[in-house]
Formats: structure tokens, C-alpha cells, sequence
């Protein structure tokens, strides 16, 4: 037996008996429940880069619009992770020049950007269902609410009649 399949022998024996080490020395948890709510996987890699002496807040909501339901436009100051649990939206870029919407639905992810403006508006018979995770500035609210961009039309927001 050659010298180098020697050694692929002793290096992978030693990572098998490390792993079972591993497992024979892991705890049983006690009266902890864990409950995953939804999981998908992002079409695009995700990459926070945040400011590195500065604290951030995480905060994980719920969101659920109604049919014909819709946010308002409005950005974020952190970055947000949406994961949809179930039904579909329309997403409304306010960036877009023709302001088309792009959409998603249940099982799917999608990331907000800091400053990003956009709508998310539900579409179909049964309500949008999305949980949210937010990296945000310490302190800062996790929302801003912002006026129609001028190439959206105002029958999104409902803002013809003002």
C-alpha cells in the first residue's frame, strides 16, 4: 500500500472517530421547543454587510396582507429577509420605470434592500402570509414610509382620489 493511501486511511479514521466522539458526548435538550414556521431557499446569495463597531436590531415579524391588501410604499433602514409562507403578493419596485411587478408565493424568499422603495401587495383569494427578519440599525424603526413614486400609478396605494 502506497504511502499517500496510508495516510487518506489515518486522516479519514481520525475524522470518523471525531465525529462519532461528537455524537456520543452531544445533550438531549429539556423542556426547549423549537418550531419552524417557514423555510425557503433564496434565489440570489444573501450578503449583510452592516457597519462593524455598531450594534443592530433583529426583528422578526409577521406579515399578513388580505386580498387586495397592500403595504403602502415605504423602505427599510436594514436589510430585510422575507420568507412567504403562503398565498402571493406582487412586489412593486418604486426604482422600476414602468413599475411592474414581480411576484412570489408561498415557499419563495425575497430580500429588501436599505433604503429599497417598494409596495408588496397581495393578489389571489387567499390572504399573503410572509415572516420577515430585519437587520436594522440600533434603535432605529423598522419602517419609512414614503409618497408614490411619480412612474406607479395610483391605483396601487389608492392615492387617485387625494
Amino acid at each position: 500500500m502506497s504511502r499517500t493511501r496510508v495516510r487518506r486511511i489515518v486522516v479519514l479514521s481520525a475524522i470518523l472517530a471525531a465525529g462519532c466522539a461528537a455524537l456520543v458526548s452531544a445533550t438531549p435538550g429539556l423542556s426547549f421547543v423549537t418550531t419552524p414556521y417557514v423555510r425557503a431557499t433564496s434565489p440570489v446569495r444573501i450578503n449583510l454587510k452592516t457597519r462593524p463597531h455598531e450594534l443592530n436590531d433583529v426583528l422578526v415579524q409577521q406579515v399578513v396582507g388580505q386580498p387586495d391588501g397592500y403595504s403602502g410604499w415605504h423602505s427599510h433602514p436594514g436589510y430585510g429577509i422575507v420568507v412567504v409562507k403562503s398565498g402571493a403578493a406582487a412586489l412593486y419596485d418604486g426604482d422600476s420605470p414602468a413599475c411592474n411587478p414581480r411576484y412570489v408565493g408561498g415557499g419563495e424568499v425575497f430580500v429588501e434592500e436599505p433604503g429599497h422603495v417598494h409596495l408588496v401587495k397581495s393578489v389571489g383569494s387567499v390572504p399573503y402570509e410572509a415572516y420577515a427578519t430585519f437587520v436594522l440599525p440600533f434603535g432605529a424603526a423598522p419602517r419609512t414610509d414614503v409618497p408614490r413614486p411619480e412612474n406607479c400609478p395610483c391605483q396601487l396605494d389608492n392615492s387617485c382620489a387625494q
